[in-house]
């Protein structure tokens, strides 16, 4: 290699250089330099990585003594990206030798899940809930994806969604248990009375069920225990003799009648008192007799 003194020039290996040098007086003389070729150290940044948006990476340099990493990395600490891109570290080696090498980090973003509409089921029902906008399922409360069940109690649901970059979201549904309702009611009425009970109007004693819907679509039945009373009616046989009374209805009657007196029994309904009022004759006799004086009759 033709080496010019005092120009630069890029040893391809290490190597032993000899200069000759000339006086004024035409005198030479020679000396050596050796020139070592260190090898450029084989930096790493590693393996290209994915994370899910809002994850946290560390890049760490190997080959080298020292790195240097591009976009404010510092190597071996944990941050957050918050795009895909390349990163660039530089490593110097204990000769001051420096390489350079990249990395590709992939931010990923994170699924849309959706747990599907609110929904509302009578107590006793079923539903179904399914997740979507991901590739696996897992909900809470021992829920299967997509296989129906029964609720208990109005509750929110939650499922995990995981996409196939391993990256999961979270999405709710309300699931709301309306009530089934069951009312007895119990009627009295008197004889000749009715009211509307299974759906037709009832004059006799039973139980009758109705069933509605109430205002959130569930059932609602009254079970309507009717007992009907009878009409109470009493025959009272009254005499009493010429000259006396009897108090019947509030008034001192004389003469001979029939009377009825209305009142209300301990159920409500009529009670009916019939009077036979009887008036006896007075007797009326004519004994003629004859004693001897001295003697005497029992009269």
């Amino acid at each position: 290699m033709s080496i010019t003194d005092g120009t630069a020039f890029t040893p391809t290996a290490t190597a032993t250089y000899t200069v000759t040098g000339t006086d004024g007086n035409g005198c030479i003389g020679t000396d050596n330099v050796d020139v070592t070729v260190n090898t450029l150290p084989t930096v790493s940044a590693g393996a290209d990585q994915a994370v899910c948006d809002g994850g946290a990476v560390t890049l760490s340099g190997s080959g080298a003594s020292t790195y240097a990493w591009d976009n404010s990395v510092t190597d071996g600490a944990t941050f957050t990206p918050t795009a895909t891109a390349t990163y660039t570290v530089t490593g110097t080696d204990g000769n001051g030798c420096i390489g350079t090498d990249q990395v590709d980090v992939t931010v990923n973003a994170l699924p849309t899940v959706s747990a599907g509409a609110d929904q509302a089921v009578c107590d006793g029902g079923a539903v179904t809930l399914s997740g979507s906008g991901a590739t696996t399922y897992a909900w809470d409360n021992s829920v299967t994806d997509g296989t129906a069940f029964t609720p208990t109690t109005t509750t929110t649901y939650t499922v995990t969604g995981t996409d196939a970059n391993g990256c999961i979201a979270l999405g709710s549904v309300n699931v709301t248990v309306n009530s089934n309702y069951y009312n007895i009611i119990n009627i009295s009425l008197c004889t000749g009375d009715s009211v509307l009970a299974g759906g037709a109007y009832q004059l006799a004693s039973g139980t009758f069920y109705d069933s509605l819907s109430s205002m959130t679509g569930c059932d609602s039945v009254t079970e309507t225990v009717l007992t009907v009373s009878s009409q109470i009616t009493v025959n009272l046989p009254l005499s009493v003799c010429y000259g006396d009374s009897a108090l019947i209805n509030g008034n001192y009657e004389l003469a001979n009648g029939t009377f009825y007196d209305t009142a209300t029994s301990v159920l409500g309904c009529d009670s009916i008192t019939i009077t036979n009022f009887i008036v006896d004759s007075l007797i009326t006799n004519s004994i003629t007799a004859s004693i001897c004086q001295g003697d005497s009759m029992l009269c």
